[in-house]
């Protein structure tokens, strides 16, 4: 019967490959970003600074209590912002992080909300949230106040 042979070469290189498996593993998804969503979302550009018009939750994330990210791609919550400040929530799920469907007053404010880092600031009848916007997404920010972070693209 013939032993193996471990040679300092054959050792090293199982050692690689054992390495290069970790570092694969450990880094695939670890920062879920669009190619992490289950249904990819077409974007439309827009103003960095203009909230009107519609607007698709693709991810929501609750920071504090039980930490998750939920994955929204595939269902249709729609955010319409309209000019004269009536916000309209659509949706195919009742499973909701946030707003329920119906219709809402809003006002985004050109300056940032002073316990959060986002540019904006959205009231959203008496609630006011940190808000990101730039030309196909935004970022709407509760966790100050132990909320959801919701992320979304405009559609239209």
């Amino acid at each position: 019967m013939r032993t193996p042979i471990l040679n300092k070469h054959n050792v090293i290189f199982r050692l690689v490959i054992v390495f290069l498996i970790g570092v694969w593993g450990c880094s695939k998804n670890s920062e879920p970003d669009d190619e992490g969503q289950r249904c990819q979302v077409k974007a439309k550009n827009g103003q960095d600074d203009d909230i009107i018009g519609e607007w698709m939750l693709v991810k929501g994330q609750t920071v504090f209590h039980e930490p998750k990210t939920i994955d929204h791609s595939c269902n249709n919550i729609i955010y319409k912002f309209q000019e004269n400040g009536t916000l309209v929530v659509s949706s195919d799920t009742e499973t909701l992080i946030d707003l329920e469907t119906g219709q809402y007053s809003y006002q985004l404010r050109h300056e940032p909300l002073e316990s959060s880092n986002e540019a904006f600031t959205l009231q959203i009848e008496e609630s006011f949230i940190g808000c990101e916007i730039s030309a196909d997404t935004m970022i709407l920010n509760h966790s100050y106040l132990d909320g959801p972070i919701l992320h979304f693209v405009r559609i239209k």
